[in-house]
């Protein structure tokens, strides 16, 4: 017994020790168990009466953290005044200004609560694929009902105790361990909420996919979480090399990126399971997941409220295109309100207090520029057309730094032919006036997550 403690604790950092040392924290920490599982119990009661209406609980929650906001936040005290918010019926709300990154870095002390207590925080980032990384404190709670809300979904694809959970993302391998051709690592002993093993995609190349293969078919997951880039490439080489799944996989979450069409059929067809999506950020404002085939995102209303804006900060209508803002429920160290995730996403619409989105399809500076300098969207150019060549291609990536021309970097599948190329160029000189230069690559790199960022937009 006492080895398995010197073990399970010899490898964690100093200030996690000195956490599970206070009895202050054991006792925040149940606190936190308590509201998790209330939050638990609302997600099953939501899912399975789809008629109650949950916009007084919405409201509720919302006006609670805006209260506590203005009475812990210098800078939302100063802003709730000058916009005359009333915390306890909302009004005004919608006139409040929007928050952003570049307003969190130069007005970070002032958003952070005064009532900040170092045993529930700690240190989160974005990564940074916009170009506009960001460092915050977040609060332990957030965390742990972000989590809540992953072992509901798990429990709707039917896991059950003792089902594994892979998770499939941009961890680092220690050299060591890559030194001997792994390519993973093992994250903890539970498999909830994140996954007992996690599987990099920066190691993975034509070389060692083979070895993930061997190595997923050995663990046997029951239900994948991940970068549909990632799980994409592997689903490909199973159905290249006809290779037999011989386990049942329950289901298959797919986050952090966006997914083509045809990368959720491949990964069907290689898992034979259905396909699920998740959207939250690293700012812990918004999960929003998807349940069946149609693929409809459900905002949920118990951990944050969320916005579809267009570009005057109004709200879009149903079948429109708006940007997502969000305002946290639980991340009481520094409150996001009306933050601009920076996605994009189609409104379908809100019912029982519940946003509901067609697809999220991009980000909000994804523009691509004509020789003309005008700004046309990725969203109008690549995931509101219909290429014929995207189920003959493997991976590709956008990059521009002349107005009017664009590289097309391409990774080509075995069927991709010279048809492709030219749907392809004609898709853009039709749309946008752009001229494409396809350039046949064997990789695509990653960033340094391990995410794959399809637009590199040199442009300024």
């Amino acid at each position: 017994m006492i080895k398995f403690i010197i073990d399970k604790f010899k490898s964690k950092p100093l200030w996690y020790l000195e956490r599970v040392m206070n009895p202050l924290w054991w006792m925040h920490k149940i606190k936190i168990n308590i509201t998790a599982n209330k939050i638990a119990s609302l997600l099953y009661v939501m899912h399975e009466n789809k008629s109650k209406d949950w916009s007084i609980y919405r409201d509720q929650q919302l006006s609670a953290m805006l209260k506590y906001a203005y009475q812990h936040c210098p800078y939302y005290e100063i802003l709730f005044e000058k916009y005359d918010v009333d915390i306890n019926n909302l009004t005004n709300f919608e006139n409040l200004p929007l928050l952003d990154k570049t307003i969190v870095r130069k007005h970070k002390k002032e958003l952070i609560s005064c009532k900040t207590n170092w045993l529930d925080t700690y240190t989160m980032n974005t990564g940074g694929s916009t170009g506009e990384p960001l460092e915050f404190i977040a609060s332990q709670l957030a965390a742990t009902i972000f989590g809540t809300h992953l072992k509901f979904l798990y429990k709707i694809m039917g896991y059950r105790n003792g089902d594994k959970i892979a998770s499939f993302d941009g961890s680092s391998i220690p050299e060591k361990l890559r030194f001997n051709n792994i390519y993973w690592i093992k994250t903890g002993i539970r498999d909830i909420p994140w996954g007992s093993v996690a599987y990099s995609s920066l190691y993975l190349t034509s070389k060692t996919i083979p070895l993930y293969i061997d190595h997923i078919l050995n663990f046997k997951p029951s239900i994948l979480r991940g970068y549909p880039s990632f799980i994409s490439d592997i689903a490909n080489y199973i159905i290249e090399n006809k290779i037999s799944i011989p386990f049942q996989v329950k289901g298959i979450l797919l986050t952090s990126e966006n997914a083509f069409d045809w990368q959720v059929e491949n990964i069907k067809k290689a898992f034979n399971t259905n396909i699920y999506f998740e959207y939250g950020i690293s700012e812990v404002c918004v999960c929003g997941y998807t349940v069946d085939n149609t693929y409809e995102y459900a905002c949920s209303p118990f951990y944050g409220f969320t916005e579809i804006l267009d570009t005057n900060g109004r709200h879009v209508k149903k079948n429109e295109i708006g940007e997502i803002v969000v305002t946290g429920y639980f991340n009481y160290a520094l409150p996001f309100i009306r933050y601009k995730t920076g996605d994009l996403a189609v409104y379908n619409v809100q019912e029982n207090g519940i946003v509901k989105l067609r697809k999220i399809i991009g980000r909000t500076q994804d523009f691509i520029y004509t020789i003309d300098k005008e700004k046309v969207a990725l969203t109008a150019i690549i995931f509101g057309q219909h290429y014929r060549a995207f189920k003959n291609i493997e991976r590709w990536q956008l990059e521009q730094n002349i107005p009017g021309e664009i590289i097309v970097r391409i990774v080509k599948g075995q069927t991709f032919s010279n048809t492709d190329e030219q749907e392809i160029k004609s898709k853009f000189k039709t749309i946008c006036n752009v001229n494409v230069d396809c350039e046949y690559v064997d990789c695509i790199s990653l960033t340094n997550r391990g995410k794959f960022k399809f637009l590199i937009q040199n442009i300024n």
